[in-house]
């Protein structure tokens, strides 16, 4: 324990991937973050696809160990799942993947535990909450200046900016990180700037009801959802962003917050030590 307080167990669900059939794995940078910021993460595998009839009790007996839910990225999600049909610019994904943490993600905001979706998590998370997303960010925005998504510089490194909108959860959370080390760049309308990695080609359209963009990329891509205020359908921070901070928390004081911030909010639902 830190501090007193026992150390939060998080949830973190496991990926699967054409290159190894057969595997469940997570990447070490998620599971360092998480110890990092003070938490226990725990993997969630996956069950087979012939338990799907069990996968919402399967998720609430998980989701009853945790105390909180990390969504890691991973392979495209079935545009099925938000009434599309497949382009053939959506690439590989997994029945198994998509249900069962569609399952943990409703779970999750039935128990009123806090969410934090990265990559592909911020897309199954809208998708879970009813939203919809690009299969193909540059072939859906055709006639857009579209940013290049999908970066060759290392993991760690900014390749775009991202605005963060005001009044939000999110610019609480990073506007408080920043003051720590620097200054946040803000721009005339008073909203924070900061540069993130990116690794994606499908993201956000559709925000989910009773949820909210709360920032945007230079090209108008959305890069992080929130539930707006009132929303009493889940946890407060039920938060998604579509950039990798478990990549950069050693290095931006900005990602370190998303993780730190995490671990407070679920400190909070657990009792200090006696």
């Amino acid at each position: 324990m830190r501090n007193g307080v026992e150390y939060p167990i998080v949830g973190i669900g496991a990926n699967v991937d054409d290159d190894s059939p057969g595997v469940q794995n997570i990447y070490d940078s998620y599971v360092d973050a998480v110890y990092e910021a003070g938490c226990l993460p725990f993997i969630i595998p996956l069950p087979d696809i012939s338990l799907k009839g069990e996968y919402e009790s399967l998720a609430r007996r998980a989701m009853e160990c945790v105390d909180g839910l990390l969504l890691s990225g991973g392979d495209d999600v079935d545009a099925q799942i938000y009434g599309e049909d497949n382009m053939p610019f959506n690439g590989s994904f997994t029945e198994e993947r998509d249900l069962f943490e569609i399952a943990l993600v409703s779970t999750a905001a039935e128990m009123k535990k806090p969410v934090f979706g990265i990559c592909r998590g911020v897309q199954l998370l809208n998708v879970a909450m009813g939203g919809t997303l690009y299969q193909d960010i540059e072939r859906q925005n055709a006639d857009k200046h579209v940013l290049a998504h999908r970066q060759k510089a290392p993991s760690y490194s900014a390749v775009h900016g991202v605005t963060i909108e005001r009044d939000s959860i999110l610019e609480n959370i990073i506007s408080e990180a920043l003051t720590e080390e620097d200054k946040p760049r803000r721009d005339s309308g008073g909203r924070v700037h900061i540069g993130v990695n990116s690794f994606h080609h499908q993201a956000v359209k559709d925000v989910a009801r009773g949820f909210k963009a709360s920032a945007f990329a230079g090209d108008g891509i959305i890069e992080a959802i929130e539930p707006e205020p009132g929303n009493s359908a889940a946890h407060p921070f039920t938060i998604g962003v579509q950039w990798h901070p478990e990549r950069m928390f050693k290095y931006h004081a900005h990602a370190r917050a998303l993780f730190t911030r995490f671990t407070e909010i679920i400190n909070g639902n657990l009792r200090l030590n006696a």
